[in-house]
């Protein structure tokens, strides 16, 4: 029960810091909102650490690391794709990440049930029918281009490297999901300091938006402790359901609050990418 909670209270962290880091990224470079989103949770994190006395192991903090490095090239790609494209339809197709597990598991010979059969059919239709277009674009500020797909598939394999890795680095004996994170922190802020210098561009301050960025970041760093402690403590196909159902939440804010409209075709596809990943989740 309390993997259960954890994994349904790191989708809710999750889908909030998704919806309002896509925001804050069509009014600042997402490389921007991501590196200083992510410090700011990383220094939380470092507070909360230093309070409770709790020590490190190396075999968690080195797979944080390996974890940091695929988690920050994915979330500066979500947000990108959140900045120019329709978040109800990034969101899920980031969501499937949960692909990456399963095509390593085929790889290492194991043969997957029906329902992951299933659940991968349904995913890549859904991809295919949510990048459908038809009519004016829901948004101004979408590009009548393909782009915020393929960034968002590109999130996706970023979050499923993660997914595994963390759940690695929590699986190392002594091993705290804290430093797990932690050590995702330290090496995703080598990640954005390498990308600005390889884009020539300096490091920006976001002004008077370091506040609701921070917010974002402590939200983030929330959600992925809670999903490292559900991990550890749950069966990782149980919670990694409930952490993947983080496009809910990002769909309903994007409904209210922008009023994104999808074509019926876009509708089915989000539909059927949400229940592929549920089926590829619990298979």
């Amino acid at each position: 029960m309390l993997g259960l909670l954890l994994g349904l209270s790191s989708s809710l962290c999750w889908g909030t810091a998704d919806f309002f880091g896509g925001l804050q990224a069509r009014r600042l470079p997402a490389l921007t909102v991501a590196m200083w989103s992510q410090l700011t949770g990383g220094l939380i994190l470092l507070l909360v650490l230093l309070v409770s006395g709790t020590t490190p192991t190396t075999g968690s903090f080195v797979w944080g690391m390996v974890a940091g490095v695929c988690g920050a090239l994915a979330i500066t790609t979500f947000y990108q794709g959140l900045a120019i494209g329709i978040m109800s339809i990034v969101s899920p197709i980031a969501a499937a990440g949960v692909v990456v597990p399963v095509v390593g598991s085929l790889l290492l010979g194991e043969v997957p049930g029906p329902l992951v059969g299933v659940g991968l059919l349904l995913t890549i239709g859904g991809i295919v029918l949510v990048s459908l277009q038809t009519g004016p674009p829901a948004e101004q500020h979408v590009r009548p281009t393909r782009n915020h797909i393929v960034l968002a598939l590109a999130a996706a394999l970023g979050f499923g490297l993660f997914f595994v890795v963390v759940d690695r680095g929590t699986a190392a004996p002594g091993a705290s999901p804290l430093w797990v994170i932690m050590g995702a922190r330290c090496s995703a802020q080598g990640v954005f300091i390498t990308l600005h210098a390889l884009r020539r561009q300096p490091i920006q301050w976001p002004g008077r938006r370091i506040i609701p960025i921070g917010i974002i970041g402590v939200l983030d760093t929330t959600a992925n402790v809670l999903f490292g402690f559900a991990a550890q403590a749950g069966n990782l196909a149980v919670v990694s359901v409930l952490g993947s159902l983080y496009p809910v939440v990002t769909i309903g804010l994007s409904r209210v609050l922008l009023a994104e409209r999808l074509s019926l075709p876009q509708h089915g596809g989000v539909a059927l990418v949400l229940g592929g990943v549920w089926l590829l989740a619990i298979g």
